[in-house]
């Protein structure tokens, strides 16, 4: 059977032994999984006592299907984990994650998983080890955040599918990897307004963005940063078009950009669960509902919109 292997790594500021008994306590992993972020409303049961052998979880909800993960050994820092998922699909793998310090107030988690895909699901095996990576990704980011902070400012609401009203707009286009596309919004945003004040055209609601494509593999991502406008005209520089009326799947994120991540992954999530067929062609798009500047880290709304058929 096609074999499927995911490592990450991070470095967190903070003492080694207080971050193994955080990864060691399932009843701590809500507040940094990337998974239950998706669902918090999920069935959760917890059973043994946390950091020893048979210490686990169980889960069960609509988006994040079901399963559960229990401690199967414990050394020096390395907790081997048995993972079971239930549904959507049944299937097992073995989770390994470590801390050790780096220095006195420093440590590196590593997280690793090896599963194995029934043979007829072969093509599937680039695309499910792209998946977790960007999961994993997603959740030692928010672990870090959590051991660091005391919390993950990321708060995730599935609106549910929506009729949206449609909008006209001038943005400026590029293509940047992924890790790149928060300083690359920086620039592309400001010069998306700068275009529509200096061609006098009249802003009429929030800026976003629209992904025109996004290669998960390759980590590249192709966007226009646009301003939303009454009319539009041809402005030097920039491009311009329409979002069609349509219908469409709604996400609303509110805390830090950095966690919009939850946001799309909740949205591609409830896509699948639900059922709910793409459009053909108007793309994903994200609006940025309030004002960085003048609002709080912690209260910052982004809504995320999937066009439906």
């Amino acid at each position: 059977m096609p074999a499927i292997h995911v490592e990450r790594s991070i470095r967190i500021s903070s003492a080694a032994d207080r971050v193994r008994d955080s990864i060691a306590d399932f009843h701590q992993w809500p507040a940094w999984s990337p998974w239950l972020c998706s669902e918090p409303s999920a069935k959760l049961e917890f059973f043994g006592a946390p950091g020893e052998i048979g210490h686990g979880y169980r889960w069960d909800g609509q988006l994040v299907g079901a399963g559960g993960m229990t401690i199967a050994s414990v050394d020096d820092g390395r907790l081997q984990m048995d993972l079971e998922f239930l549904r959507p699909f049944k299937s097992k793998a073995q989770v390994m994650m470590r801390a050790h310090a780096i220095g006195d107030a420093e440590t590196q988690v590593d997280w690793h998983m090896d599963s194995k895909l029934p043979f007829f699901l072969f093509f599937m095996t680039g695309m499910m080890k792209t998946m977790i990576g960007m999961d994993y990704e997603r959740g030692l980011k928010m672990l870090k955040e959590y051991l660091e902070t005391g919390a993950v400012n990321s708060k995730t609401e599935l609106v549910g599918v929506v009729n949206f009203e449609g909008l006209n707009f001038v943005g400026v286009e590029t293509r940047c990897s992924m890790a790149e596309i928060g300083e690359s919004m920086h620039e592309t945003l400001p010069a998306a307004h700068r275009v529509a004040t200096d061609a006098g055209l009249q802003m009429n609601g929030p800026p976003g963005a629209i992904y025109h494509t996004f290669d998960p593999k390759g980590q590249q991502c192709h966007y226009t940063a646009m301003v939303p406008v009454e009319s539009t005209r041809q402005v030097a520089g920039a491009v311009e078009g329409t979002i069609d009326a349509c219908r469409a799947l709604k996400v609303v994120h509110t805390g830090s950009y950095q966690n919009l991540g939850n946001a799309w992954s909740t949205a591609m999530c409830a896509q699948r669960s639900l059922k709910l067929k793409p459009h053909k062609r108007l793309r994903p798009f994200e609006l940025y509902v309030s004002d960085p500047c003048e609002t709080p880290e912690e209260q910052i709304v982004t809504e995320i919109y999937l066009p439906l058929r």
